[in-house]
């Protein structure tokens, strides 16, 4: 082909394509938009998870921020189904995997928003105790002291344990001189962690066991006997 039949043919092309559908770039077909989405992750409600990251099967697609957000925008088709999962920070325990629906929405500045809960592995409780008559009682938690009630037989403990796990806090009555004559001696309370953080009391009424003291009989000259 010499060049001026190269020429012509390129003309004619340019030509068919605007004539054909008033454009050759409009005879390609536009990408659709992505559909925006929002994932918010919390610990607990009003709590937000920074750093938890965002996976698409093996791959991490993104990561939430300092409020707990990670912004996604996603191609597919409408009504396609995306299966997300996330996996907490270290100290947290990953939910479930979630389904996000790719959908139009009617307001195109709106992004849907799904959330999440990466709540903590451990909860603190913290234990008021109180003993009536048990001044300087030892407070006792697997065998160990990690407390004594004051001169008014009141004390305070904090612990941290995984939900659902049962505990239990004794008052070492056993351990003094002055306790030893409480009763009940040695008493227990039984305790369950939640799924929050809480706060509960250990309430003692103690009965003081009075000394008894016993007198000798008389001693002395033993009296000679007459007749």
């Amino acid at each position: 082909m010499t060049f001026r039949k190269y020429e012509r043919a390129v003309f004619a092309a340019g030509v068919l394509c605007l004539v054909a559908s008033g454009g050759c770039d409009k005879l390609k077909e536009k990408a659709p938009e992505p559909y925006p989405v929002v994932i918010q992750v919390e610990s607990d409600p009003g709590k937000a998870v920074e750093g938890a990251s965002i996976l698409l099967g093996a791959n991490k697609v993104a990561s939430t921020d300092a409020a707990g957000k990670a912004e996604l925008k996603l191609r597919g088709e409408e009504g396609e189904a995306i299966i997300f999962s996330v996996k907490c920070p270290d100290g947290h325990q990953n939910p479930k995997p979630i389904a996000v629906t790719l959908r139009r929405i009617a307001d195109p500045t709106a992004r849907p928003e799904y959330q999440l809960s990466c709540p903590p592995q451990t909860r603190t409780i913290a234990v008021a105790i109180r003993a009536d008559e048990g001044p300087n009682l030892p407070v006792v938690y697997l065998g160990r002291e990690i407390a004594r009630t004051d001169a008014s037989g009141a004390a305070h403990i904090s612990l941290k344990m995984r939900p659902d796990e049962a505990f239990q806090i004794m008052l070492k009555t056993s351990a003094t001189e002055e306790g030893r004559l409480l009763r009940p001696q040695d008493p227990v309370a039984t305790f369950r962690m939640k799924h929050q953080d809480d706060v509960m009391t250990f309430n003692q009424e103690f009965k003081v066991e009075r000394r008894v003291v016993r007198w000798g009989r008389p001693t002395g000259p033993t009296p000679l006997k007459t007749h």
